[in-house]
């Protein structure tokens, strides 16, 4: 009886240790929105890049807005923030290794999407692409789940971009399968690719002329790829050392 039930969670725990397949054989890219600025709406002017706090941390809160209103975080892109999204444009363009077929982002409020950081930075590659920028998941309550449900969805043949927050974005690949996602995409960066094939299997920097000149990749602690946790559940070790001792 006890052999039999140790071979039954054995069996359990090689299922739960297995590589997990992705859902779709196509690659999911991962990255951040390009360096922010002030503007909220098409047209305004940026503010240039908000300094830091000692220390690290947020931005501070943005100008005020009109009477009555809180004050909010810059949301738009800066300058350098618009170059980026035109250098997408060849990064990830028709040209490029890549073969997007879907577009994610996440404005908070569909009706300033324009204006909005993450849909900013992929709407001129998703306009030459010909393919639309998908916002439904941007208010979802849990957006890892809603994405990977989106993805699945999508042709098997097609890459999909992810452009989200970068403090969320190790959890939304952690929700799709990825067993390596434990830690956040870096905060002082806005150049750093994640490329997903059922795990995070490459972290690489986009090189743009003139904001990312300097980073050499070779030694970059951002683009290491963290290790495949295979690690048995802990309710399955618990147990054997039960019934064992």
């Amino acid at each position: 009886m006890k052999f039999s039930l140790v071979l039954a969670l054995a069996a359990a725990a090689a299922v739960f240790a297995s590589p997990t397949p992705s859902a779709t054989p196509n690659r999911i890219v991962f990255i951040r929105h390009a360096e922010k600025g002030c503007a909220t709406l098409p047209g305004d002017e940026t503010c240039g890049e908000m300094p830091r706090p000692p220390g690290g941390g947020w931005p501070p809160r943005g100008p005020p807005g009109p009477p009555g209103t809180p004050r909010k975080f810059p949301n738009g892109l800066s300058a350098d923030g618009k170059r980026r999204a035109e250098y997408l444009r060849t990064f990830f363009g028709n040209a490029s290794e890549f073969d997007f077929g879907y577009v994610f982002a996440a404005p908070r409020e569909p009706e300033l999407k324009h204006g909005e950081r993450t849909y900013a930075t992929v709407a001129p590659l998703a306009s030459d692409l010909g393919v639309d920028v998908d916002i439904s998941c941007a208010t979802a309550p849990d957006a890892g789940a809603c994405l990977a449900a989106a993805v699945a969805r999508v042709a098997p043949s097609r890459d999909v971009l992810v452009c989200w927050k970068h403090r969320e974005l190790h959890l939304i690949a952690a929700a799709m399968g990825a067993r390596n996602a434990h830690t956040h995409y870096p905060d002082e960066r806005n150049d750093v690719v994640w490329i997903m094939e059922g795990d995070i299997t490459d972290k690489r920097s986009m090189h743009m002329p003139g904001l990312d000149d300097g980073r050499v990749d070779e030694g970059d602690p951002d683009l290491v790829v963290e290790p495949v946790d295979n690690a048995w559940p802990g309710w399955v070790c618990r147990l054997l050392a039960y019934v064992l001792y």
